[in-house]
This record gives structure tokens, C-alpha cells and sequence, in this order.
């Protein structure tokens, strides 16, 4: 019997959960004809050997099941613990050097952007994380396989912050002049509010 060969790169759609500021999950809202995390696993999928998307049990049921996109729940010992337990999640069950991750709420974030983060990939650092305007963006970035066990360890100390975890890792800076792209790319929709001034700009 065969090993089978890791990948060299997995993509994660970060599906999220309920959405209560958004008032319905963000995942299923509209954008130029496609459901934002459509929309996500589009721009993952050139750069990508396969794409998982994670989120809340209740959503799973949910999404259409495609075959090059695998559905899954966050595992349990850290199910609702943020995106860093989405990411242990997906590294857990699925082994590859690198995990592009994208949340489903940058609707804006495209092929070309990914392609950019992607090429940036370094073996010297354990992460590509963009830094836009002054702010990180941890949850539109490339993680090392090699990050996992300190994953579990902010997890196991009950530290969920993404940017705390960035802390812990050799991090290569990535901007705006860098991914040739402007900042609004990076915005998130949390609420309907910012929906709709989305589909007001699209206009």
C-alpha cells in the first residue's frame, strides 16, 4: 500500500458562524451572483490542491457540496473558538506545507490578490501575513504546516487572538504595494450596513 503524498497546498474558507451583527450567516449573502463563500473558494481554487471550508456545525448542512470543495465542522475540543480553531481543524485532518486561508466575509479578495500572497511564500518564515493600512489581516494569509503546535498552544492556554498567535511565529510582512492592491480589497463585511454600501459601490 501506497503513502499518500502530502499537498503542497490546501486552501481554508473560514465559514464563520451565526453572523449576529450581520443578522444572518455572511456566508450566504450575495455578490455579483455568487454566495460570498463562493466567492472565496473562487479565488482559493488556482492556487490551491484542494479547499476545505470550516465554520459553525449549524451552517454545514448548508453549503453545496462541490468536489473540489471539502465541508467540515471545527472539531470539538475547540469548536467556537475563533478562526485559530478553524485552522487547527483543517490542519489537523488535512496535510499539507502550506494552508491559504480566506475568510468568507473579503468578498473583494480575488484571484489575482491570492496569486500575489501565494508567490510571496517563503520557507523562512512560518506565515505570509498581509499588513494593510496600518492593520493585520491574519485571516487573508499563508501559514507554514509548521505552526501547528503553536496553534495548540494558544488554543490549550485559551489564547484565541489571531494577532497574538502572529506573535509566536516568524511573520513576513506582505502590504498594499506588495499584494498591488488597494485596501478596500480587505474590508470586511460584518454588517448589513457595509453590505450594502458594497453593492452601492458595485453600482
Amino acid at each position: 500500500m501506497g503513502t499518500i503524498k502530502r499537498k503542497e497546498r490546501i486552501g481554508i474558507v473560514l465559514a464563520g458562524g451565526e453572523s449576529r451583527r450581520f443578522g444572518e450567516p455572511k456566508a450566504f449573502a450575495l455578490y455579483n451572483g455568487s454566495f460570498f463563500y463562493e466567492r472565496a473558494v473562487q479565488a482559493l481554487a488556482p492556487y490551491t490542491d484542494q479547499t476545505v471550508l470550516t465554520g459553525h456545525p449549524a451552517l454545514a448542512a448548508r453549503f453545496n457540496r462541490q468536489p473540489s470543495v471539502q465541508v467540515i465542522e471545527d472539531l470539538t475540543l475547540y469548536s467556537g473558538k475563533g478562526p485559530l480553531a478553524g485552522l487547527y481543524s483543517v490542519m489537523k485532518q488535512f496535510d499539507a506545507k502550506w494552508y491559504i486561508v480566506l475568510p468568507c466575509d473579503m468578498p473583494l479578495v480575488n484571484t489575482e490578490v491570492i496569486g500575489r500572497l501565494t508567490a510571496a511564500s517563503d520557507e523562512a518564515f512560518d506565515a505570509i501575513v498581509p499588513y494593510i493600512a496600518g492593520k493585520w489581516q491574519p485571516l487573508a494569509a499563508v501559514y507554514h504546516r509548521r505552526v501547528l503546535p503553536v496553534v495548540i498552544n494558544q488554543l490549550t492556554a485559551g489564547h484565541y487572538r489571531m494577532v497574538d498567535f502572529l506573535k509566536k511565529i516568524n511573520t513576513k510582512i506582505v502590504t498594499e504595494v506588495d499584494l498591488q492592491s488597494a485596501e478596500e480589497i480587505f474590508k470586511n463585511i460584518n454588517t448589513k450596513d457595509a453590505y450594502r454600501q458594497l453593492i452601492a459601490d458595485k453600482t
